[in-house]
């Protein structure tokens, strides 16, 4: 009879996280395939770094615009534009933009994706990874699902991403967590979507940046 408890039990754990793993993938899914059915996303962003090794920590604040593959990003006195095969990097500083090409590859963690292909952020789940829906937690006054990630590769320098997701199946908060200590959390506040948005927006236009210096890369 003992024995036969014990298997019952295996049995019912098996069966609660495969119900776990499940649900994770499919809420992340849901983020996913919401965010792309929108025609265009806007956001206000706060980016935290932290080092648990050095102690440090950083946070920028900034906004963000994504068009499909198109995005533009504005945070403290740099710019970021990308009509989805070429970026620039404008330095308000130095008044100077750096133009590269954008090449994603899958390795790329969701810290390079934000500035390569911000709209993969919500599909950066499908690939590659385990599921696990943790459950809820009120977060800025409101209950968020939140699931996590951990790669199926152990070479990669992620071990866990964690996701917060609101009552509308939209992504509000995304935290990195790397094997060298660093942890890394994107938070998106007052997101806007389907607004009027040209593709010119997502272009840098050097006829509005009098003098500056433009450095090519691209081949």
């Amino acid at each position: 009879m003992k024995k036969l408890l014990l298997i019952i039990s295996a049995l019912v754990a098996s069966t609660f996280a495969n119900a776990q793993v499940d649900e994770g993938r499919q809420l992340l899914d849901k983020v996913a395939q919401k965010a792309n059915s929108y025609k265009n996303i806007c956001a206000d962003f706060v980016y935290d770094y932290e080092n648990l090794a050095e102690e440090k920590t950083e946070s920028q604040q900034g906004t963000l615009l994504i068009k499909g593959k198109k995005f533009h990003i504005d945070f403290e006195g740099t710019s970021i534009f990308s009509d989805g095969k070429s970026r620039w990097v404008y330095l308000k500083e130095s008044n100077e933009v750096t133009i590269t090409k954008i090449e994603t590859k899958e390795s790329d963690t969701p810290e390079d994706r934000l500035l390569s292909d911000p709209m993969s952020l919500f599909s950066y789940h499908k690939n590659g990874f385990k599921y696990l829906l943790v459950g809820t937690e009120m977060v800025a006054g409101k209950q968020m699902q939140v699931a996590e990630i951990s790669p199926i590769n152990k070479n990669q320098k992620l071990f866990k991403v964690k996701y917060w997701i609101d009552a509308n199946n939209n992504l509000y908060q995304i935290k990195c967590f790397q094997k060298d200590g660093t942890r890394i959390t994107l938070t998106l506040n007052n997101m806007k979507v389907n607004q009027k948005v040209e593709d010119s927006n997502c272009t840098f236009n050097v006829s509005q940046y009098p003098d500056v210096e433009v450095i090519d890369m691209r081949d």
